[in-house]
């Protein structure tokens, strides 16, 4: 039996297991502060914020619910649920597809684009100091190659509508 016990705690204190287990602690981290200050700053919640900012990022701002359940990993069923709730709080609007009658194209309205704003206010310099604040403009180049890297290499890829790791790279001070 201790030879299982030997595997095991290899496993348990295996490279990529306690690396995950720290990005799991650092996004819970700043993930709940960010959420936090967003719902503070606007009133949206962490899924609300996460859809209007991806339906402004999609070129002419709009995009269908198919596409924004794959951008965001929901189910058709959640996300058909949250689009509800966003169009009653009058935050987006739907328009007819204008190839696909079965589909809608989405639109944050005025009032949505306003309060993705006021969050936007509030969390740039917030995830600014919790993310980037610790790194030198170096190891933020760094860091945005190996989540790009990582990102390329899953089945999500990265933030669609983001420039080059290069160009992502802050300027020095």
């Amino acid at each position: 039996m201790s030879d299982g016990g030997a595997a095991s705690e290899d496993l348990v204190n295996d490279e990529a297991v306690a690396l995950y287990g720290d990005i799991l602690r650092l996004t819970d981290s700043i993930g709940g502060r960010s959420e936090r200050i967003i719902r503070e700053a606007s009133g949206l919640g962490g899924s609300e914020f996460e859809v209007l900012l991806r339906l402004v990022r999609h070129p002419e701002g709009r995009s269908t619910s198919a596409r924004l359940a794959e951008d965001l990993s929901f189910t058709s069923g959640g996300l058909t649920r949250l689009i509800a709730r966003m169009e009653q709080a009058g935050l987006l609007i739907r328009h007819p597809h204008p190839d696909d009658r079965r589909a809608a194209l989405l639109e944050p309205t005025s009032q949505g684009r306003q309060r993705l704003q006021q969050a936007l206010r509030a969390h740039v310099p917030q995830i600014n100091q919790d993310l980037l604040g610790p790194l030198t403009p170096v190891e933020r180049l760094i860091l945005r190659e190996l989540v790009t890297k990582v990102l390329l290499n899953s089945a999500r890829g990265p933030v669609a509508g983001r420039g080059t790791a290069s160009s992502a790279a802050p300027e020095p001070p």
